[in-house]
């Protein structure tokens, strides 16, 4: 059996992000949250074993999604990256592009969009691991 699935759920709302991980976890993933980047980038610096996925908001306090995803990209970040917003603008989406992040989806979602983007994002990695 392969390990579980570690997802880093990167989110200043914390019923939000509390939501997200309930929805996420389960046997076959382990879910850590963070509230903002900066905690996400002390949490991904603190593992012993790299997050296989990180799903971040946009707009965070002290460290934002996009300061993170470019911190995460110097660090050589080897996981998929999904981005979550309400507010992203044309260049935002320009800058995430350009960062190579996995997916980017819009606020308000459900969660069967959530589900079906981590069945994509899945899939991706086990093709990748294939290779």
């Amino acid at each position: 059996m392969s390990a579980p699935l570690k997802i880093l759920v990167v989110e200043d709302e914390k019923a939000l992000g509390h939501m997200i991980a309930t929805v996420l976890g389960g046997p076959a993933s382990k879910v850590t949250r963070a509230a903002n980047g900066w905690e996400a980038l002390i949490k991904i610096g603190a593992t012993a074993r790299p997050f296989d996925v990180v799903i971040t908001d946009h707009r965070m306090p002290r460290v934002t999604g996009l300061q993170l995803v470019r911190r995460l990209r110097a660090q050589n970040f080897g996981g998929k990256i999904l981005v979550l917003s309400a507010h992203l603008s044309d260049e935002d989406v320009r800058a995430y592009e350009e960062l190579s992040v996995d997916m980017m989806m819009s606020k308000p979602f459900d969660f069967d969009e959530l589900q079906q983007a981590m069945a994509v994002l899945n899939k991706k990695a086990s093709v990748l691991a294939e290779a």
